[in-house]
């Protein structure tokens, strides 16, 4: 006698096989490519407690983190299209917060120097990246009371007047202390407690494109660039004011390009393991 039972059960497994092996084959494709940046000087990597030597001292970093957006991707035809990320703590699906907070008290202190590019993007597929150093002006001054992570982390946000710092790098040796806080500035509004309407006279956006690949998927923040012909005392401290020297000589160095900008590829054969 033909038995029901047994058909209904082999389509069942039948079904249920060929729903997982679809399952598997969109996790087993599942991209999830990631862009790794790494602090250093002189090539040395850096890290809370890496000392480094600059200005006849020897420093570390206490706090080292900086938002990165506008990132755009260059395929193979030499198209450049728009990048999302994967949503997390440390980014939104445009901008992502990048680095650390040496303080181990500090809620934010988890480090974070991976870019996590959306499920849909490969870099196998694409030869260059362009992004900036900053937030655009659409988002910089939002309430971060109401803002997703990490837009409302308050140690990164000056006030809705200025804005977010887009870079906070605050470093100590054993007689001294410095820091540099980049952001907008010049931005007029009814109060400090009021967005601007328009954007700020220094936006102190930079843009930055590197080649990227696969296999070459690190870039450096290279702070020897970024501290190029600056002595750093507590009093060459800048907080992104146009008129200090300090600032001046920071803000060069953030235009360099090519083999002496603050940002660099790593090359595969070059990298520290």
């Amino acid at each position: 006698m033909f038995n029901y039972k047994y058909v209904i059960l082999a389509t069942f497994i039948c079904l249920f096989l060929v729903s997982s092996c679809d399952y598997l084959e969109k996790f087993s494709n599942a991209k999830n490519d990631e862009i790794i940046f790494q602090p250093t000087f002189n090539n040395e990597i850096l890290n809370c407690s890496r000392v480094f030597i600059h200005s006849n001292e020897k420093w570390h970093y206490t706090q080292l983190q900086f938002f990165i957006s506008s990132v755009e991707l260059k395929n193979n035809k030499g198209e450049w299209q728009k990048a999302a990320f994967i949503k997390s703590a440390h980014q939104t699906n445009k901008s992502a917060l990048l680095g650390e907070h040496c303080n181990p008290s500090n809620e934010n202190s988890k480090a974070n120097w991976q870019l996590k590019l959306d499920d849909n993007i490969a870099l196998t597929n694409n030869s260059h990246i362009r992004f900036d150093l900053g937030l655009p002006f659409t988002v910089n001054h939002l309430n971060p009371l109401t803002q997703e992570s990490p837009l409302n982390i308050p140690t990164m946000f000056w006030g809705w007047q200025k804005g977010h710092k887009f870079l906070r790098l605050e470093m100590t040796s054993n007689n001294d202390n410095w820091l540099f806080h980049l952001g907008s500035v010049g931005c007029k509004a009814a109060s400090p407690l009021r967005a601007p309407k328009q954007a700020c006279r220094y936006h102190n956006r930079y843009n930055f494109e590197l080649p990227i690949s696969k296999e070459n998927n690190k870039i450096t923040l290279d702070l020897s660039a970024l501290l190029n012909n600056l002595t750093i005392t507590e009093q060459t401290s800048c907080q992104s004011s146009p008129n200090e020297a300090s600032c001046q000589t920071l803000f060069s160095n953030l235009r360099e390009k090519n083999e002496h900008g603050v940002f660099q590829s790593i090359k595969k054969n070059a990298q520290h393991e």
